[in-house]
């Protein structure tokens, strides 16, 4: 082979391995869909190229299934970005059995809108840094790089208006702080849906999920991986307890939760503090929706002041931490622990977002109050 050919390639390579403003390309290799895409939707994976901060230019890449519809009141326009949590994946989003339940991208996606299902760095296909790496303050970095690729239109092709941040426990967290301390046009989602992750937490509960994690080295799942020291995941037989309410949970989605565990860093767990300080929650300028399980063992224990009964104790219990411009509506799964997707009652979940989203999008679009509220409930 010609040597000025070899060293040209070598050349391309490394700047394409190097830039962090290319186009997201559609992956070729193994799958990420353990689920089935919706029928009526088009899915494609993506591979976004980001940093972890902004000073550090190593190049990692997250990868994502890309849904869209045409739909062009929603999909067209508007795409839901999906951050899982703490040893979740893309998986949590769209887990294979009975999706027509338990899947929210069919959901959204059955609405018309599209989603983008991502793997955090650190599970999954996405690139695994340094466990101590894997802030809450530089995974907010990764998204928020995510977000302006969405916009950009470098991820399938198109520039989508509108970005709604959708997270799940640490995702929410994520999204929490990604929105309450970025700055920028475009750099923040228009709109959150945090999905149990309140800013009370129940130490009983914080510390049972605790004593369950451990070295992800030592798990038979994770021993031949090659992962950087510092990552760990759920003892086998665990999650069913930790993030389950059982009289409303069908015990082959703990099953298929359990094959499907990702991993998760001590850095992550330990800096979940950092989203739900006053300074971060007060930042957040856009409309939100938290939702919580009802008996959400991270987030509810009536006894110690910290109930979940309904929307109307948790506006009780949030209220106060979030500025009016973040229009704060909430909403409580009953018969639901942790995982409030992967219960038999998540279609209720779905729906409140949809709905919720509707409203702001479509329905009241030129009916917002002087803060940018839409008059919905």
């Amino acid at each position: 082979m010609n040597r000025h050919f070899v060293r040209s390639l070598n050349v391309l390579l490394a700047t394409v391995a190097t830039a962090v403003t290319v186009a997201a390309l559609p992956v070729v290799g193994p799958a990420m869909a353990e689920g089935t895409d919706p029928s009526w939707a088009t899915c494609a994976q993506y591979t976004v190229p980001v940093t972890l901060t902004a000073s550090d230019p190593t190049v990692y890449h997250v990868v994502g299934r890309l849904c869209t519809r045409d739909d062009q009141l929603r999909g067209a326009k508007t795409v839901q970005l999906l951050v899982s949590g703490l040893t979740y994946d893309h998986n949590y989003w769209n887990p294979s059995y009975q999706p027509n339940t338990y899947s929210y991208v069919y959901a959204q996606t059955s609405t018309g809108y599209s989603t983008f299902n991502i793997d955090r760095l650190g599970v999954g296909l996405s690139d695994h840094p340094p466990a101590a790496g894997l802030t809450v303050q530089n995974e907010a970095w990764q998204i928020e790089q995510v977000i302006q690729a969405l916009r950009a239109g470098t991820v399938g092709g198109i520039k989508f208006r509108t970005v709604v941040g959708v997270g799940h426990s640490l995702g929410a967290g994520i999204l929490q702080y990604e929105a309450g301390t970025a700055s920028g046009a475009g750099n923040v989602p228009d709109y959150l849906v945090l999905a149990d992750f309140l800013t009370g937490l129940n130490t009983a509960g914080v510390n049972q999920v605790n004593s369950t994690l451990y070295p992800a080295a030592q798990d038979p799942k994770f021993a031949s991986a090659g992962l950087p020291s510092g990552y760990e995941t759920t003892l086998p037989n665990t999650r069913g307890s930790d993030f389950y309410y059982s009289a409303g949970a069908d015990p082959a989605m703990i099953s298929l939760d359990e094959s499907t565990k990702q991993t998760g860093s001590a850095a992550e767990f330990t800096a979940f503090s950092a989203a739900r300080t006053s300074a971060v929650t007060h930042g957040i300028h856009v409309p939100t929706l938290i939702a919580v399980g009802q008996y959400d063992m991270l987030d509810c224990n009536a006894a110690a002041g910290l109930s979940c009964a309904d929307a109307a104790a948790i506006t009780s219990r949030e209220s106060a931490n979030f500025s009016p411009t973040a229009c704060l509506k909430t909403y409580v799964q009953p018969n639901s622990g942790h995982d409030i997707d992967l219960h038999v009652g998540a279609a209720s979940f779905f729906n409140r977002v949809s709905t919720w989203l509707d409203n702001y999008t479509i329905n009241y679009v030129n009916q917002r109050d002087a803060n940018g509220c839409a008059p919905v409930s």
